[in-house]
């Protein structure tokens, strides 16, 4: 007696659930990929050189190229208008998700400032420590003034700074007030400021108000690729005060997003 072999469900209910297994298989070998790479950056950290200036720099390029992995893990391609000066500058930009600095880190070597509770996230918190991402506590003025103090020994050492001086993520309808503190910092550093514009090509890509990191993250994951879109403005000279150069710099991006 002869026997068939069923066939597999998928086959047997149709496309949809192949669809839903290519996803899953998707989402479980970018994860996959993630912790690969955040095992790797705990080895390429440890072997970072003492020397200050030297591990600035050394952090900087090693973000610059784990951000480029992570857009090409993600297939997050990155379209890109103008481009920033020389270092050491100043980059700020407007905020509609986690993927911005993973987006502008990919196409700069820098440095970043982040929300202290970037911290707790699974994988990235302690990795982006050991990256030389800046943590600061909004709530507390002496942690905003430890992450200004960091932010100009990395100037000083030649590494940009990328900053979002909104200080929360929108869904890119509009652009929210710019805090000052980054801006006086250029002024005392004597950098230029670099603004830039961030959009993508899905709304729901923009992460913002109560939403928790990992569901978000993982609907990401499940797309078959993304596009980020950058248009860096003309660097703003250290004239001015902190407020007024906050506010050039806020009406430069709101021009480039045509809000």
């Amino acid at each position: 007696m002869t026997t068939t072999a069923p066939l597999d469900a998928g086959r047997r209910l149709g496309g949809p659930l192949d669809g839903l297994w290519t996803e899953a298989f998707s989402v479980a070998r970018r994860v996959s990929g993630v912790m690969g790479l955040a095992l790797d950056t705990v080895l390429r950290t440890s072997r970072l050189p003492e020397v200050p200036a030297y591990r600035a720099r050394a952090r900087a390029h090693l973000l610059h190229r784990v951000t480029q992995d992570l857009c090409a893990m993600h297939a997050l391609r990155v379209r890109v208008t103008g481009s920033p000066p020389e270092p050491p500058f100043v980059l700020v930009a407007n905020h509609v998700s986690y993927l911005d600095p993973i987006v502008l880190a990919s196409l700069t070597p820098c440095t970043a400032i982040a929300k202290q509770e970037v911290g707790g996230w699974p994988l990235i918190g302690d990795r982006a420590r050991e990256l030389g991402v800046m943590l600061v506590d909004r709530a507390r003025p002496a942690s905003g003034a430890r992450v200004l103090r960091g932010a100009l020994r990395a100037l000083r050492h030649g590494v940009p700074v990328l900053n979002f001086p909104e200080g929360s993520t929108t869904r890119g309808e509009e652009v929210l007030p710019f805090r000052k503190g980054i801006f006086g910092l250029a002024r005392i550093a004597g950098v230029p400021i670099v603004p830039a514009a961030v959009t993508y090509d899905a709304p729901e890509l923009c992460w913002a108000g109560d939403e928790t990191f990992v569901p978000h993250y993982l609907r990401f994951a499940r797309r078959r690729e993304a596009t980020a879109f950058v248009t860096f403005g003309p660097p703003l000279g250290e004239h001015g005060g902190a407020a007024e150069l906050a506010e050039r710099a806020r009406a430069v991006i709101v021009d480039l997003l045509s809000l």
